[in-house]
């Protein structure tokens, strides 16, 4: 067997070439490669330079990739393992606090376009996940505040008791927690037909407002306004009281966003959850519960309300 560890060139230096040297003093046949940090690497021609270096260095179908690192690292190097040689055995090793409650579980891989966040990938499960919270002690706050979002998000959707909580609960039992309701939620729906769609609260907006920044806003900072955003239009649909919303848009920060609605319309109607180009949204009937919608999870929103909550965003931004 061989292994290749992948990683970025910023956890490479914190903990990539210390892992090498360990696995191989193991007797371990490996190789380390890197790309450079960040979203915007988490690209196709990312991937096809890692899957040529690989084949240039003699990898084939007895490889194991190991991914060490946040969420593009895992995401990328999941789309590469489920593809290289028709899919090798994958290791997650994440890095990050969004990385190890989010991104490294439930087996979605994939890689951004500029149509848009995550729309080429797979689902492929890895055959181990390795989680350390001593990885964190590196982790620049804004990083923790992005995997923050994710939990309190893993709250909204399934734990209300844990939303509420979450500021009490220690760090270590708050990620165990975040993984648990994530895992339960995937064993029920592995690929995304209902019940999954869930975890893509707050995304649908969020995704637009990746996209839209080219990535200089972070993952949390989007998903956070657009789990605040998406509980407006709830509130302003009748579906989620004015109590919910305004628990909700104490725990986040304030919202403003600088681009018009035309704008995020636009990256809307790409959105995988979309119908007949017309986007939907996963919305709360009250914290800790999601709107079932028959099964499907995810409602249209009345277009003047959407544009309303949209615009209303947008003016605070100004």
């Amino acid at each position: 067997m061989k292994y290749a560890l992948i990683t970025d060139h910023l956890v490479k230096e914190l903990y990539g070439k210390t892992l090498l040297e360990h696995l191989k003093a193991q007797g371990h046949d490996i190789q380390l490669f890197s790309f450079p940090a960040g979203e915007p690497s988490k690209t196709r021609a990312t991937k096809q330079q890692l899957e040529d270096a690989l084949l240039s260095q003699g990898y084939g179908r007895d490889t194991t990739l190991l991914a060490l690192g946040g969420g593009v690292v895992t995401d990328l190097v999941g789309f590469l393992a489920s593809t290289f040689c028709r899919g090798v055995h994958l290791i997650l090793i994440p890095t990050t606090l969004l990385a190890m409650v989010d991104a490294a579980i439930g087996g979605k891989t994939g890689v951004n376009t500029e149509l848009g966040k995550n729309m080429i990938g797979t689902f492929y499960f890895p055959q181990s996940l390795l989680i350390h919270p001593g990885f964190l002690k590196t982790l620049p706050e804004e990083e923790m505040f992005n995997g923050k979002v994710e939990m309190l998000k893993a709250g909204l959707i399934a734990d209300a008791g844990f939303f509420q909580a979450f500021e009490k609960i220690p760090l270590e039992n708050a990620i165990a927690r975040a993984i648990e309701i994530k895992r339960r939620i995937v064993a029920l729906d592995p690929h995304e037909k209902g019940l999954r769609r869930t975890l893509n609260c707050g995304h649908t907006i969020g995704h637009a407002v990746e996209t839209l920044s080219r990535y200089t806003i972070s993952h949390g900072r989007a998903v956070a306004a657009g789990i605040v955003l998406e509980s407006r239009m709830a509130y302003e649909m009748g579906l989620l009281k004015k109590e919910s919303l305004e628990q909700i848009e104490e725990r986040f920060p304030p919202v403003s966003i600088a681009f018009s609605p035309e704008e995020i319309l636009n990256i809307l109607r790409t959105d995988k959850k979309s119908s007949h180009g017309y986007p939907r949204f996963v919305l709360l009937q009250e914290i800790g519960i999601p709107l079932a919608c028959a099964g499907e999870y995810c409602i249209e929103v009345p277009l003047e309300i959407l544009t309303q909550v949209l615009h209303d965003a947008a003016m605070c931004a100004c």
